[in-house]
């Protein structure tokens, strides 16, 4: 019998997987992004970047995160998060945090979305 648990580490290594992907897509042309790790239950992410000319991965810990919005219209909004670079941390500071940013419907079940 699969319990909660097990089955939420297999929905967001899933997860994890799909968005890996899209987003490793769109940032090619500045790196290849190495790690990518959804925990919905905790509401983090977990992203390595290796820019390109760089030999020292960059990290993201997205520490806290909530979906807001109507079906749609959803948006992530990153409420805490540190960065392994501090020019990177202020980046995210200034630009992420608290930011609304749109997200595909396809991500909500990955990032915990309940139907409400």
């Amino acid at each position: 019998m699969i319990r909660p648990e097990m089955f939420n580490g297999i929905k967001d290594s899933l997860a994890s997987s799909a968005a890996k992907s899209m987003i490793a897509s769109r940032l090619h042309r500045y790196g290849k992004l190495t790690d990518l790790r959804i925990r919905s239950r905790e509401k983090t992410i977990s992203i390595e970047l290796l820019l390109e000319g760089e030999e020292i991965p960059l990290n993201i810990e997205i520490e806290s995160y909530r979906i807001m919005g109507k079906p749609g219209e959803n948006a992530l909004v990153i409420e805490k998060a540190r960065a392994s670079r501090p020019w990177l941390q202020n980046l995210v500071d200034d630009l992420v945090v608290g930011k609304p940013l749109p997200v595909p419907s396809v991500v909500l079940f990955a990032l915990g979305k309940s139907d409400e």
